[in-house]
C-alpha cells in the first residue's frame, strides 16, 4: 500500500513538473534565436547617421536599456542635400566684375551702325586698361577638331604603296590625300600635310619627275617649314632636290597677309599657328597658298586658303557669324533694347539672364535707331546687377566724330559709371566741355535703382547657368521666353 501510493507520488510529481520544464527549455531557445538578428549588419544603403543597432542588443537585466547608438549618433544642424534639392545661388559662381557690351539694332537700317557703336565702347574701355571683360572663350568653348578620315586613309593607301615599291599608286593617293586635307582648312594639321607633300614628291622623284617632286617639297615646306626628310627613309636624291626647293623658296620675295574681320579683335592663325589680330595690317610670308584661320569666341571660326604672291598684298576680309549660343544672347539684347524697355524703370529680365549667362556683373546695351528724318541715332544704357544701380540717357549722335554727343563721350560716361573715372582725353577733346565723373555724379538721372531683378530672373538663373554647352535651352517663366 505504501509502496504503491509512493509510486503514484512520483508520479504525478513528474507529471506537474514538466510543464515547467518544457517554458524553460522554450525560454532558452527563444532567447538563443534572438542574438544572431541583434546582431545582423545593417544594409549599405541605410545612410551612416540614421539609426544604427547597438552591437550587443540582448540586455543583461530587465530594466529597459536604451540603444547605444542613439546616444552615440552626432548631432548635425542639417541633414546633407541632395544637389538637386540645392537652391541654384548656392552651387553658382560668385558673379565677377566683367562687363558684357551688346550692340542692338532697332531697325535693320542701323545693324552695321550698332556693330559700330559697340566696337568703339569696346576698343575705348579696353584702352583704359582697368575694365573687365566678359570671358566668351569659357562661355562658349571652340568646337573640336573633327579630323579627316578620308585624307588619312589616302595618305595610308599611299605610303602602302610607297612601301611595297610602287611610286605611280603612291603619287596618286599622295596627291588626292592632300587635296582632300586642302579642302577642309578648318581641320588641317600642317604637319600631316607636309608630310603627305614629302612623300608626293619623293614618289614623284621615283617616276623621274623631278620639277613635279621639286613642287611638293615648297609646298611640303609652305605646310611645316620645320620638316626636313628623315635620312633613314629618302635617299641622297630626295634630300637634295628637297633643299633646293628650300634655297629657292627662301630666295623668293615676301608677300604679306592683311586680314580684317567684323567683329575686329579676332585671331588670325596661319599654319595652325597665331600670327596676330584683327585687323591685321600685314603678316610678312613666302608666295605661295597658305591656310588661314580666323578665330573669335563666340562665332564660329572662319578657314580658307590665301595665296600670298611675292611683293604684293593679299587682303583676306570675313564677316564672323554668331554662335548658336552667341545669337541667342544677341536675341535677348534685342528685346531688352527696344525703347519701351529702356523707357521702364524695372530691370529687363532678358538682362539678368544674360549677366547670369555670362558672370557678368554689368550688361551694357547700345541701341541704334533712324529717326523720321533718316538719321542715325545711339542710346547707351548700363546695369549694374549686384547694386541694382542702372546708367542711362547716354546718347550718341552719329554724326559727331568727337565732343558732346559723340560716341567717344558715350564711352567716357560709361567708364565713369564702369570704374567710378573718366577715361583719359588728349589736348584735343579737352578743348571741348567734357562730362567728367564729377559732372556725371552731380546729375542723379543718370542713375536709377533697377530693383526686381532677383525676383524676376529666379527662374532664369539656373536654367541659364546649369547649361553651358551649345545648342538652346528654352527657359520658362518669362515674358515671351528666352533660351540660350
Amino acid at each position: 500500500m505504501n509502496t504503491t501510493r509512493l509510486a503514484l507520488t512520483v508520479a504525478l510529481a513528474c507529471v506537474l513538473s514538466a510543464p515547467a520544464a518544457d517554458a524553460a527549455t522554450k525560454r532558452k531557445t527563444a532567447a538563443k534565436k534572438k542574438r544572431p538578428a541583434a546582431t545582423k549588419k545593417v544594409p549599405a544603403a541605410v545612410p551612416e547617421d540614421t539609426f544604427t543597432p547597438p552591437e550587443d542588443a540582448v540586455p543583461r537585466s530587465d530594466a529597459p536599456v536604451a540603444p547605444k547608438a542613439a546616444t552615440q549618433v552626432p548631432v548635425t544642424p542639417a541633414a546633407p542635400q541632395k544637389m538637386a534639392d540645392v537652391p541654384a545661388q548656392i552651387v553658382r559662381a560668385a558673379p565677377s566684375n566683367a562687363v558684357a557690351i551688346f550692340g542692338v539694332a532697332r531697325q535693320s537700317a542701323a545693324t552695321d551702325s550698332a556693330a559700330k557703336l559697340e566696337d568703339t565702347l569696346n576698343r575705348k574701355l579696353t584702352g583704359a586698361g582697368d575694365i573687365q571683360f566678359v570671358d566668351l572663350a569659357t562661355a562658349f568653348p571652340p568646337p573640336e577638331p573633327q579630323g579627316n578620315p578620308r585624307g588619312d586613309a589616302l595618305f595610308d593607301e599611299g605610303r602602302a604603296a610607297y612601301d611595297n615599291l610602287d611610286p605611280d599608286t603612291a603619287a596618286v593617293k599622295f596627291k588626292a590625300a592632300a587635296e582632300a586635307y586642302v579642302q577642309r582648312p578648318g581641320d588641317l594639321r600642317p604637319e600631316k600635310l607636309g608630310e603627305t607633300y614629302l612623300f608626293q614628291g619623293a614618289s614623284q622623284l621615283l617616276n623621274g619627275d623631278v620639277a613635279g617632286a621639286k613642287a611638293a617639297f615648297t609646298n611640303a615646306l609652305l605646310a611645316e617649314p620645320s620638316l626636313r626628310p628623315d635620312a633613314a627613309l629618302f635617299g641622297q636624291d630626295v634630300q637634295r632636290v628637297f633643299s633646293e626647293a628650300q634655297g629657292e623658296l627662301n630666295a623668293a620675295p615676301q608677300g604679306s597677309l592683311v586680314v580684317n574681320s567684323q567683329p575686329q579683335g579676332a585671331r588670325v592663325l596661319v599654319r595652325g599657328r597665331e600670327v596676330g589680330t584683327t585687323p591685321l595690317s600685314g603678316a610678312k610670308l613666302a608666295p605661295g597658298h597658305y591656310p588661314v584661320q580666323v578665330v573669335l569666341p563666340g562665332y564660329a571660326p572662319f578657314a580658307t586658303y590665301a595665296e600670298v604672291k611675292p611683293s604684293a598684298p593679299t587682303e583676306l576680309k570675313t564677316k564672323l557669324a554668331p554662335a548658336p549660343g552667341l545669337s541667342a544672347l544677341r536675341d535677348a539684347a534685342a528685346k531688352a533694347g527696344t525703347e519701351a524697355a529702356f523707357d521702364a524703370d524695372g530691370t529687363p529680365p532678358e538682362v539678368g539672364a544674360i549677366g547670369e549667362r555670362l558672370n557678368a556683373r554689368y550688361v551694357v546695351l547700345a541701341a541704334t535707331f533712324q529717326d523720321k528724318k533718316g538719321r542715325l541715332h545711339g542710346e547707351v544704357q548700363a546695369w549694374d546687377l549686384r547694386t541694382k544701380n542702372r546708367l542711362r540717357g547716354v546718347e550718341v549722335d552719329f554724326g559727331k566724330r568727337d565732343g558732346k554727343g559723340s560716341a567717344d563721350a558715350a564711352a567716357d560716361q560709361l567708364h565713369t559709371f564702369l570704374a567710378g573715372a573718366a577715361l583719359p582725353r588728349n589736348a584735343k577733346e579737352e578743348k571741348e566741355p567734357m562730362l567728367s565723373s564729377d559732372s556725371v555724379l552731380r546729375k542723379p538721372w543718370f542713375w536709377a535703382a533697377a530693383a526686381g531683378v532677383a525676383a524676376v530672373t529666379a527662374g532664369v538663373v539656373y536654367v541659364a547657368t546649369t547649361d553651358r554647352g551649345q545648342g538652346f535651352n528654352p527657359v520658362n517663366g518669362l515674358p515671351g521666353g528666352i533660351s540660350f
